[in-house]
């Protein structure tokens, strides 16, 4: 059976708002790492051979980290801007025993023509309001991804097979378009104010073809929109919702949320509690993290 959600801030039940009051707290008072590890915060330097360019990656370990053991990996994008709150809610929920504790990789854009192309799928442009603007190079990203940076995790840091991907904004076009391209190369995907509705609603017309085709998945996938962001980007998620209602297929677990009272700038930080604490429910089964 599909377990799907999708949240509206009207009318939100009390377990909703429970992980709303939790998520302000760990955004706005101080519930963040306490105390961490020496040197549980890494910065490497990767050159990628795919993308022909040196790579910086910030690397937040577990506190008391066993190099014996094997971790879950969420990759995030937009690194040195989005992976800090991310490893302090991994690290305050796995202190309370919530989530297990995970390997956070932060990816630095390095550049802004970096972001500007890497970020975007093949098929869209890098910018929707010039017909002229080059089209992303998201597949490329996704290969070094795959290849390069995955193997490369595994090995130096022993991150396992549970991995995560998220992304915010311009981010977020790239983690939906990892579901279509590589959909097994990560087990649950986070996108936070995507601007799903570019080029009339491409990317969800094309992850519509993709849910389509597809009769069973094991994934997981969180989007989240803020309340007080523009009408364009509140339309991208009804309509991806709405896809996901009439074709997502079984074993796809979804939510889309409407995080109140927050913008743009601060719906990753905010909503971002509430799809961890989502896909723990998903890891509770074991048959959702089972590698195909």
């Amino acid at each position: 059976m599909v377990i799907v959600a999708a949240f509206n801030p009207i009318g939100m039940k009390s377990p909703q708002i429970l992980l709303f009051g939790l998520s302000m707290m760990m955004t706005y008072s101080g519930f963040t790492r306490q105390n961490p590890i020496a040197d549980s915060t890494l910065n490497v330097k990767f050159y990628s051979k795919i993308l022909g360019q040196d790579r910086d990656l910030i690397i937040h370990l577990p506190r008391n980290y066993d190099p014996g053991k094997k971790y879950p990996v969420i990759y995030v994008l937009d690194g040195s801007s989005q992976d800090q709150h991310i490893a302090d809610k991994f690290d305050s929920l796995s202190s309370l025993a919530r989530v297990p504790q995970t390997i956070v990789v932060g990816i630095p854009n390095m550049s802004g023509a970096n972001r500007t192309l890497q970020l975007v799928p093949p098929f869209m442009l890098t910018d929707p309001a010039k017909p002229e603007s080059p089209p992303g190079t998201g597949d490329t990203f996704l290969d070094f991804m795959e290849l390069e940076l995955v193997p490369f995790i595994a090995e130096k840091y022993r991150g396992s097979e549970v991995r995560l991907f998220a992304g915010n904004s311009r981010g977020g076009l790239l983690v939906m378009y990892s579901l279509i391209y590589k959909p097994d190369l990560f087990t649950g995907r986070f996108c936070f104010s995507t601007p799903l509705w570019r080029q009339n609603n491409l990317l969800v017309s094309k992850a519509s073809e993709f849910l389509a085709s597809k009769k069973r998945m094991n994934s997981f996938l969180y989007v989240s929109v803020g309340a007080n962001e523009t009408e364009n980007i509140k339309s991208g998620l009804d309509s991806l919702t709405q896809i996901l209602k009439h074709k997502a297929p079984i074993g796809l677990v979804w939510y889309t949320h409407y995080t109140p009272g927050v913008d743009h700038q601060l719906n990753a930080n905010v909503s971002a509690t509430d799809g961890i604490l989502q896909w723990r429910e998903f890891v509770k089964n074991p048959s959702n993290i089972k590698r195909k």
